[in-house]
């Protein structure tokens, strides 16, 4: 794919959560179009990135899957149970994920050995999980409870207790990152061995 399928997805992108912007505002809950502001800004500068990351399309869609679940919760998603689990579990297993084989995708380009590659990648993408909580940390602290990405609540696991839903996002970033950073090695892996 070439530089112009790259802001295909992020046109695409854009259209979307202006549509979700627009919802919140009709809804009554503005802090919806604040988030979706900040992850399309957030998007850009990846996008702005791809190179120096060594992102690949499929990858720049995986991350864009990322910022329109978090803000289609608009529809009140982060306040319900999926399956057994709430949709609070699902964005952060998904987004580990995602994050692990960017950052494993990002970790080929410098060509360590892939056990050596598997390794720093977990311990980037548990980096980028704890700027997240802190950033989601900070937000709490400033603006209270509530909803969005800067506030604590509803979709929040353990949202009365911060420590339990600090851990229970933790726990989901783990597992995710785990996911992400396997699976990322069985395609190389794969890819590696030679064709019969």
């Amino acid at each position: 794919m070439n530089k112009r399928a790259y802001k295909l997805i992020l046109i695409s992108v854009y259209s979307i959560l202006a549509v979700l912007s627009l919802i919140a505002f009709i809804k009554g809950n503005p802090v919806w179009a604040i988030d979706s502001l900040f992850w399309g800004l957030v998007l850009f500068v990846l996008f702005l990135m791809k190179k120096t990351l060594n992102m690949t399309p499929f990858v720049f869609i995986l991350l864009s899957g990322i910022v329109v679940m978090h803000s289609a919760a608009v529809f009140g998603l982060y306040g319900r149970t999926f399956f057994g689990l709430e949709y609070d579990t699902y964005i952060h297993v998904y987004a580990s994920i995602t994050l692990a084989i960017l950052c494993f995708q990002y970790l080929r380009k410098f060509r360590i050995p892939l056990l050596e590659n598997a390794l720093f990648a977990v311990l980037l993408t548990l980096g980028i999980g704890l700027l997240n909580e802190l950033i989601e940390f900070a937000g709490y602290r400033l603006f209270g409870e509530g909803e969005g990405f800067f506030l604590l609540g509803p979709g929040d696991i353990g949202s009365t207790n911060p420590y339990e839903n600090l851990m229970t996002d933790f726990f989901s970033n783990f597992w995710g990152n785990l996911i992400g950073i396997a699976a990322s090695v069985v395609y190389y892996t794969v890819k590696k061995r030679p064709k019969k």
